[in-house]
């Protein structure tokens, strides 16, 4: 259950942050560094993001609010009844820290993100500040309600409960998310890095792998190595990618628009890429070198001698994560020894 609570967080969380960012940031005025989708594109996202995270509730989680207002003694009891009793029950036992704690999560779960802080912040002093899940859950509510909580309680919030959990996940992205929004790049990088290394499932690994690679593009080679190394530096001979990638006619007669990625990944693997990158749509055929600067986690980049496969896929939404019609090919190659390969875009996302 714990896991589930997590996974479903950070999948909550990913489209809520994509859905803010534009209204955190202007839009960058350079060709090559990231932008977003037109605000329909990204309502779209988010709502699909959420419809993930309700049907993986729907398939991992043995608990639904239906089966308990179906338990003897329960018919028909609703939701708001529920919480309604629960409510009853801490009048009366004020001092039942998972009480409040399961108050907050169905808090949450109705939307009610102020009703849902209070009860947190009771279960937070009935722990004295030593509850991850209550700081964590009182963090969270408070940036659900307000994103620029992040730059107050909500951060200050999030930031104890990393010192006592380094490597707790939702920990670990909100932490990110308070230290991205005020500019502090190389930590929010740092918690991400950290938040990649634990494998989230593969749409977080790629929502994060966007947002370093965003990083890297406005701190840059120097800023990067400043932060606390978390692994080997990879190899810097030998070890690149290099491919010349080529439209169909039809594709190139219908016209293309979004961004175009470009990774590379052992044969059948799931979770990161070894290397990956963003760019704009420009004149096609486009030649690009994938190299150890391209990785995404530290100790994990291209070694020479690699089979990996190459995928290039233009995102018509111009999001990380593969949808339906996008257009993408993919190509075999020996790292350190074939030189340019050509790699034609040719198949469809079904």
């Amino acid at each position: 259950m714990t896991l589930f609570v997590v996974l479903t967080v950070l999948m909550a969380s990913a489209g809520i942050f994509l859905l803010a960012r534009p209204l955190l940031r202007k839009p960058a005025t350079d060709s090559t560094a990231m932008r977003f989708a037109p605000w329909p594109t990204v309502v779209v996202i988010a709502v699909g993001i959420v419809a993930a995270t309700t049907a993986f509730y729907s398939y991992v989680s043995n608990w639904t609010w239906q089966g308990a207002a179906e338990a003897p003694g329960h018919e028909g009891t609703s939701v708001d009844a529920m919480i309604d009793r629960l409510e009853r029950h801490l009048q009366a036992s004020p001092d039942d820290l998972d009480g409040w704690l399961t108050l907050g999560r169905s808090y949450v779960a109705r939307n009610q993100y102020y009703r849902a802080a209070d009860a947190y912040e009771h279960a937070d002093k009935l722990a004295n500040g030593s509850n991850v899940e209550a700081l964590l859950g009182f963090g969270e509510a408070l940036a659900l309600a307000d994103q620029t909580a992040l730059n107050g309680k909500a951060g200050q919030l999030v930031e104890k409960a990393v010192r006592l959990a380094p490597n707790d996940p939702t920990a670990l992205w909100w932490s990110g998310a308070a230290a991205y929004q005020r500019d502090d790049l190389a930590l929010a990088r740092s918690r991400w890095q950290r938040l990649l290394a634990s494998n989230p499932p593969p749409e977080i690994a790629q929502v994060i792998n966007v947002k370093i690679a965003e990083i890297d593009r406005q701190i840059g080679p120097a800023a990067k190595s400043s932060a606390p190394p978390a692994g080997p530096t990879p190899p810097a001979s030998g070890a690149s990618v290099r491919v010349r990638i080529e439209l169909t006619p039809a594709l190139r007669a219908n016209g293309q628009s979004g961004a175009l990625f470009v990774l590379a990944r052992h044969p059948g693997e799931r979770g990161p890429p070894l290397a990956v990158k963003r760019l704009a749509l420009g004149p096609w055929p486009v030649e690009v070198e994938l190299t150890g600067e391209d990785s995404m986690m530290p100790g994990r980049a291209l070694q020479a001698g690699d089979e990996v496969q190459v995928v290039a896929r233009i995102s018509r939404s111009g999001t990380a994560t593969p949808a339906s019609g996008d257009s993408y090919g993919e190509v075999n190659y020996r790292v350190g020894q074939d030189g340019m390969v050509a790699l034609r875009i040719d198949k469809q996302v079904p």
